[in-house]
């Protein structure tokens, strides 16, 4: 049934959160302001996935790079230590269905690499499924 199952590669990937998320730093709650979320193209593994049409699932497993605009600005304008503006690598891990149109809602777990600003240990992300 191998036949069923489509290999590929996720070759570009760039989305904008316009509500952000709120940070905790230093004890203090704070907007991010808008999120960025881009492929990293410098990931030397990953960013890609399956299409099993036989089971009517996809998977895919991509690196993306994380970053806060207008929060880095704001860092910066503080003097804050250029470690905590540097964007913010993500591995993510999703699965779905194939719709009927061949597209695919896809969820799951997004894992942070350590940060200066974020604790990967304290700091949870999540792809939550389209409508």
């Amino acid at each position: 049934m191998r036949d069923s199952r489509i290999d590929f590669t996720i070759t570009h990937l760039k989305a904008h959160v316009d509500e952000g998320v709120t940070i905790e730093w230093q004890g203090r709650e704070l907007a991010s302001g808008p999120l960025n979320i881009e492929l990293n193209q410098a990931a030397n593994y990953g960013n890609n996935g399956e299409l099993d049409y036989g089971k009517r699932r996809a998977h895919a497993d991509f690196r993306v790079l994380l970053s806060f605009p207008d929060f880095a600005n704001l860092l910066e304008s503080l003097g804050a230590d250029p470690s905590l503006t540097q964007p913010v690598h993500a591995a993510i891990c999703s699965d779905g269905r194939i719709l009927n149109n061949h597209s695919f809602k896809l969820s799951g777990r997004c894992e942070l690499a350590d940060h200066a600003l974020l604790n990967s240990e304290e700091t949870k992300a999540f792809v939550l499924p389209g409508t």
